[in-house]
């Protein structure tokens, strides 16, 4: 079965498109929300192909059309014998989808008698067919969809609010196809390419198609479009043809359907709301007077103006907790910012949605994704959907919001989960808006997300080319705090220190290193300016493998995150204070805060970039430990990642490791292939710490084979172009020249 196509260019599908985009590759459950026959089975076999796993099975499964008698057993299976009628053994729909994507349509008719035992599923990623105690795993993951409102049914006690928010940890809402008529033209030419007749559209008639309401959505567009083609006795359709076949689109409302359609508006209160719309499509009809909009209602003028005096107080009290949060997030305290947000946003369900209350929506949701992002992590699914809506609503108001600073969300989630080369498009989407609007901190943060994507694809020179560019490494260091609430001085100077570390420029990365070191002692500054000052610092030092600075600057680092509840930077912290109890052969210790740190903290609030960093750091605690075969395996997988994703800045340090694994494990010839391979990959990339290294590990393995001369070669090569003044208590022990001036002795000549 060939993969439906995704069709659309409106701005809110393509906002759409972008979270798929995002959410595909995680292996989370994901929630799809959107009018009957609006696509939600067509998005959800988008996120599977574009899945880490595209090639595993899709399993649909509407939870609408199994008796309730039999649900159970269709999803988890059943053993022969269970109950009568089971004359053998079935397996069910969670094992038939395996590492796969089982889609459930139609969640919000799922029983409630079967709603706990799905929940554990998603819960303990376990089940057991129905009369068997055998259990089994659940490793694919789980895409629901539904028309109706699940909060609706936590409300009503028909749906467990805890299975809601299992399933809800990301939320897709699909247009219907009355909010996207500029793709109808688009849908229309694919739907006819299906037919074995060919029919055309006069432009009266696409217009027609493009007024027309569409309650059944792209479902009734396409069977419009079959029917026209097998039953129009004309290829040629006009809007004539069109009148006989497609149903007027102001249908007569019973006094039923009114109400409910009324029920289904936005907010929690829909007495308020309802109220709203009347008053708004009165005041509308009236060209905003009050006394004929009163007459039109019914209702005297003072309703009307005490109604309007209400919101006016309303958007008052909005703009007063937006000023207090602004002022909050400039603080980086995103903690107290969070509640005055939520609580803006509430103050603001039963307004209008005219331009100045979408601005005010927009900055809110904006600055609720930058205040969970920097406390969760990059991927919290609060601040994705804070993103999402923002952007929503930034496309709607055209000019009037600079979206170059948004999509600083966006790009910050696909670094995160190594999507890098969406990650260097979105950046270089930042610079483009950015430069055509002037404003000096969104081009700081567009070149900042450029050089970071850069650094992570290896490109070290450029890395610093893109900082200097944005003018973030003033001379006196200031922090420079722009729309992101966090200072992106101090993560450019955490760039700079570390690709100069790569490119060989050990001494100005180690006064990068002191500075950072001093930005993050400062008690006056912001604390999460701090943790980021720390976090460079701290780094710079594991590099230098400068156990006396590591350890107090870790244990800041995650003392601080930890206290204001940066928990992403708390897992940082933990890994580094790992690293430092490396150095102190706490070897046990160690690997249970470095283990702790990343899959804990760092991979669960952050997401999976530091991977091949820690990979490589993990590796050699356990060679340290005498555990080659879990070091190859571990390295090896990291290095797999690497590949796919395109993942330079810390790759040749992951195949030496490998290579170093494989000695260990007795495998010489592989060792050598690996080692060389490392050597010549750093060459590619300018990589100067790693190919030091891995000449050295390499001249090492000749050495002890008995080929002294070729030894000699590589390890004159590799020192050639290192910085004569290099301080040598700092360069890491695997490639220290002063050990190799004692190995090899004839490498004084250089």
């Amino acid at each position: 079965m060939s993969e439906p196509p995704v069709i659309g260019t409106a701005p809110n599908f393509k906002s759409l498109l972008r979270i798929v985009d995002l959410v595909a590759p995680t292996n989370r459950a994901v929630l799809i929300c959107g009018p009957t026959g609006a696509g939600k089975e067509v998005i959800a076999r988008l996120i599977h192909r574009l899945s880490s796993n595209p090639d595993t099975p899709f399993i649909d499964i509407n939870c609408g059309s199994i008796p309730e008698h039999l649900i159970e057993a269709e999803f988890f299976g059943h053993t022969k014998g269970a109950f009568t009628g089971a004359v053998a053994n079935r397996v069910g729909y969670f094992e038939l989808a395996g590492a796969g994507t089982l889609f459930l349509d139609e969640i919000g008719e799922l029983p409630l008698s079967l709603q706990p035992k799905l929940l554990r599923v998603l819960e303990m990623r376990t089940f057991r067919p129905v009369g068997s105690t055998e259990v089994r795993h659940f490793r694919g993951r789980i895409v629901a969809a539904t028309h109706r409102d699940l909060q609706a049914l936590v409300a009503g006690n028909t749906f467990r609010e805890d299975l809601y928010y299992r399933l809800a940890n990301f939320v897709l809402d699909i247009p219907g196809l009355d909010q996207r008529k500029e793709d109808i033209p688009a849908l229309v030419s694919h739907f006819v390419s299906l037919q074995a007749r060919q029919i055309s559209f006069t432009a009266e008639a696409m217009e027609y198609l493009c007024q027309h309401a569409w309650p059944g959505n792209v479902r009734e567009l396409r069977s419009l479009i079959d029917r026209l083609a097998v039953l129009s006795d004309t290829p040629r359709i006009t809007t004539d043809v069109l009148t006989a076949f497609l149903a007027p689109s102001l249908p007569a409302f019973s006094l039923e359907t009114l109400a409910d359609e009324l029920l289904k508006l936005k907010g929690g209160n829909k007495l308020e709301a309802a109220e709203r719309l009347l008053i708004d499509r009165a005041m509308q009809l009236c060209g905003g007077n009050k006394s004929a909009a009163a007459n039109l209602l019914g209702v005297g003028r003072k309703s009307v103006e005490r109604r309007h005096a209400v919101r006016e107080d309303k958007l008052t009290l909005a703009q007063r907790d937006l000023n207090q949060a602004r002022s909050l997030v400039e603080q980086s305290a995103f903690s107290e910012a969070i509640p005055i947000l939520e609580r803006a946003l509430e103050t603001l369900v039963s307004v209008a949605d005219q331009d100045e209350y979408r601005l005010l929506h927009f900055e809110l949701h904006r600055l609720r994704g930058v205040s969970y992002r920097s406390i969760h992590g990059w991927l919290d699914v609060h601040a994705m959907h804070s993103y999402e809506t923002a952007l929503k609503l930034g496309y709607q108001l055209g000019d009037l919001v600079d979206l170059g600073s948004l999509l600083f969300g966006f790009w910050t989630a696909q670094l995160m989960s190594l999507q890098l080369g969406k990650a260097r498009a979105t950046a270089q989407e930042m610079l483009q808006r950015s430069q055509a609007g002037g404003n000096p901190n969104a081009i700081g943060e567009a070149h900042l997300a450029m050089a970071n994507t850069l650094f992570w694809l290896g490109d070290n020179e450029e890395v610093l080319a893109c900082l200097q560019r944005g003018d973030l490494l003033p001379e006196n260091g200031d922090e420079r705090i722009g729309a992101q609430g966090f200072d992106i001085v101090g993560l450019a100077m955490t760039l700079e220190g570390l690709t100069l570390f790569q490119t060989g420029s050990f001494r100005r990365a180690r006064t990068t290193m002191e500075k950072l070191r001093l930005r993050g002692e400062r008690e006056a500054a912001l604390t999460f300016n701090r943790v980021i000052s720390l976090q460079g610092a701290a780094w710079l030092a594991c590099l230098f493998e400068d156990a006396a600075q590591l350890g107090p600057l870790a244990t800041m680092l995650e003392s601080i995150a930890r206290i204001h509840g940066y928990a992403f930077y708390q897992g940082i912290g933990k890994f580094f204070i790992g690293q430092h109890l490396v150095f102190q052969d706490a070897f046990e210790e160690a690997e249970h805060h470095m283990h702790d740190g990343y899959e804990n903290y760092m991979l669960r609030d952050g997401g999976k970039l530091f991977h091949s960093f820690q990979a490589r750091k993990r590796g050699e605690l356990l060679l340290l430990t005498g555990r080659a075969a879990e070091s190859d395996a571990l390295v090896s997988e990291a290095l797999d990642i690497a590949i796919q994703s395109n993942e330079r800045a810390y790759l040749v340090e992951l195949q030496i490791a490998k290579a170093r694994a494989r000695q260990a494990m007795g495998d010489l010839s592989g060792a050598e292939g690996g080692l060389r391979n490392a050597l010549s990959t750093a060459q590619v990339l300018g990589s100067v710490p790693p190919r030091i290294e891995a000449a050295t590990c390499l001249a090492h393995l000749l050495r002890d084979s008995g080929r002294q001369p070729e030894a000699l070669d590589i390890m004159k090569t590799a020192l050639r172009e290192v910085e004569t003044d290099t301080p040598f208590p700092t360069l890491i022990r695997a490639w220290d020249i002063r050990h190799a001036l004692e190995v090899f002795p004839g490498i004084t000549e250089i």
